[in-house]
């Protein structure tokens, strides 16, 4: 039996958002240098982003995520055996948001569970907590996937198909999971 681990995401939001820390690193939107409007620094100057996450203030009241997952082996033989999924909070300054501390673990899945049986475990880190995320916020901040990060084979993985899609349909599968 293939055993799947997953880390709630909202305790740990609480944590960090209670943290006067953490609060002042998530308002890097708003403190960053100005940028010259005619270039496309970081994510924030991208017009997708400013659309789909609305008009930045302070304090933040809105944290943007980057769903990451990738294959890894994690026994003797070197094959990859399992996938950790976690997000990146885009919201964070470059330097911050890529640092191993700043990412937030969600769930390891073994390899072997494939299509339909991965499909239900994005499923329900969906229903179970990122709808909530994104409707009510945790401590009065609204939490939104702005976009995913993965290989082909695991795009294909996550739309429960055997071709290769495109990046912004796997985005917008995940945007439309939290409606």
């Amino acid at each position: 039996m293939q055993q799947v681990l997953f880390f709630p995401l909202k305790p740990r939001l609480q944590k960090l958002l209670r943290n006067a820390k953490y609060r002042a690193m998530i308002e890097h939107e708003v403190d960053r240098p100005h940028q010259n409007d005619e270039l496309m620094c970081d994510v924030y100057d991208a017009p997708v982003w400013k659309e789909f996450m609305g008009p930045v203030t302070s304090p933040n009241d809105r944290m943007g995520l980057q769903y990451c997952i990738d294959a890894f082996p994690a026994n003797a033989e070197g094959s990859k055996s399992m996938k950790p999924g976690g997000y990146m909070v885009l919201s964070l300054s470059p330097t911050e948001r890529t640092k191993p501390e700043n990412m937030l673990m969600v769930i390891i899945i073994p390899t072997a569970i494939k299509d339909v049986g991965q499909k239900k475990y994005y499923d329900f880190m969906a229903d179970y907590e990122l709808r909530d995320l994104f409707i009510n916020g945790v401590e009065g901040v609204r939490v939104k996937v702005f976009s995913t990060s993965m290989d082909t084979p695991g795009r294909a993985e996550l739309m429960g198909e055997h071709f290769c899609c495109f990046y912004f349909v796997v985005t917008m599968a995940l945007f439309y999971i939290l409606l």
